[in-house]
């Protein structure tokens, strides 16, 4: 608590907005988080920040999709995936405007793992109630069920019935027999976790202190633990690619990743062997949700036939539409992220959305190239997004703003590295007591 209360007194001021939001926006119900995002990006966007090259990227991206809303056929679905990206667009202004030093990274950093340890112990619990809850078994999964029943009966009741009528449902998703924690959705639940791991992992090895590193293993398990119990198996494919991917980390630390794996392993197989049935099932013949995505990609590729420079226009309701009304397929979008682009603003979106990834990968090359600290953030980053596009090939993470957010704020982070550990001076030392809070090796 002493090295806490040194590190917030030499690292005072408007960034603990930025720390706020990486540790929360996961945490809140969906219809509060974006206010706490305004707010904080009234209270830090102030010092003008020069655009960075992926700012610049996603700006190119965001103004194609608006232009594409001119033919599309699904405006109002077009405006709820537009706002939401001109919202927490801010967030990365926000985080190039605050994080300004080594000890504010690191800091979000072990928000990140924070965030991921307690979505994940509350996934944890709602199983344990499912299974030995008895008439609490479905009350607090999602974690807000009570409060969105409750907010969605206020919003039925105060929007236009115009409105209502356009929305493709009016209550919150609850699946009771999969965990979700905070989330509307267990998948979202799992991608945020996937994301999340790589941070943990990079506590556990580069924080120097004894109780932060336990601190982050704790995180690492309970994230993992929350993976299983959403029983969302592309999520499970996607660990496995985001474990590769730490192994780059270096051989130092390879061993202990492949140690941390296989006590995993065991442990799922013997506390909760559930998640291998469940994972086992993608190679059954007769499960309904692979043989589901398998239609769907085979329609959503007819539908691509003279429609593939441009698509059909943002806004999921245009492929929701031909999918339920031409198909009679009754699901929301293409269950996959890069597919559901393609198909709403055609190889030009896509082409736009994947100059994103590739300056954000540049970012983490340059930033791998200055070795030790500089590699470990790269490869976190690298797994992070990993992570979340290996989820994304089974579904459309756009569908939710939580994913949205961090996908985003994941690529700020990038920038944040990049210049104070590449362009500006590194950082100096600051009081002995608030560096051992977040102090590397």
């Amino acid at each position: 608590m002493e090295t806490v209360r040194a590190f917030l007194q030499v690292n005072k001021g408007r960034w603990l907005w930025a720390a706020a939001v990486f540790l929360l926006a996961a945490l809140l119900p969906e219809y509060v988080f974006p206010l706490l995002c305004l707010t904080a990006y009234l209270c830090t966007v102030r010092r003008c920040v020069s655009l960075r090259s992926t700012e610049k990227a996603m700006l190119v991206y965001m103004a194609w999709s608006a232009l594409a809303v001119s033919y599309s056929g699904a405006k109002a679905s077009a405006l709820a995936i537009l706002l939401p990206w001109c919202l927490f667009f801010f967030g990365s202004r926000m985080l190039l405007s605050t994080v300004d030093n080594a000890d504010k990274l690191n800091a979000l950093f072990l928000c990140g793992a924070a965030s991921g340890g307690i979505a994940g112990g509350i996934a944890i619990l709602q199983m344990v109630l499912f299974h030995f809850g008895g008439p609490l078994k479905k009350t607090f999964n999602p974690f807000w069920h009570l409060l969105d029943m409750q907010f969605a009966d206020l919003a039925v009741r105060l929007l236009p019935q115009s409105v209502v009528r356009m929305l493709p449902r009016t209550q919150f998703i609850a699946i009771a027999d999969r965990a979700s924690s905070t989330f509307t959705n267990p998948l979202f639940l799992a991608v945020f976790l996937c994301m999340m791991v790589p941070f943990c992992t990079y506590c556990l090895f580069y924080f120097h202190r004894r109780a932060t590193r336990i601190f982050a293993a704790l995180c690492l398990l309970l994230c993992v633990g929350g993976i299983a119990v959403s029983y969302s198996r592309g999520p499970y494919l996607a660990l496995c690619i985001v474990f590769f991917v730490m192994l780059f980390y270096g051989r130092k630390y390879a061993w202990k990743l492949l140690c941390t794996a296989g006590a995993l392993l065991v442990g799922l197989s013997l506390f909760a062997g559930g998640v291998f049935r469940r994972l086992l099932t993608l190679f059954s013949g007769r499960d309904i949700s692979v043989n589901t995505r398998s239609e769907i990609w085979k329609a959503c590729f007819e539908m691509l036939r003279g429609h593939w420079l441009f698509g059909y226009g943002t806004g999921v309701g245009n492929v929701r539409n031909m999918l339920h009304e031409n198909y009679r397929i009754r699901q929301p979008h293409a269950h996959n992220l890069f597919l559901q682009i393609l198909l709403e603003q055609g190889v030009i979106g896509l082409a736009l959305f994947g100059a994103i990834l590739i300056l954000f990968l540049r970012n983490l090359y340059r930033l791998a190239k200055k070795g030790d600290i500089g590699r470990g953030i790269a490869v976190t980053l690298l797994g992070s997004l990993a992570g979340f596009c290996a989820c994304g090939m089974t579904d459309y993470l756009f569908y939710g703003m939580k994913p949205l957010c961090y996908f985003l704020m994941l690529i700020a982070l990038s920038e944040c590295a990049l210049r104070i550990y590449t362009e500006d001076k590194p950082p100096c030392a600051e009081e002995p007591a608030a560096k051992e809070l977040v102090t590397q090796s």
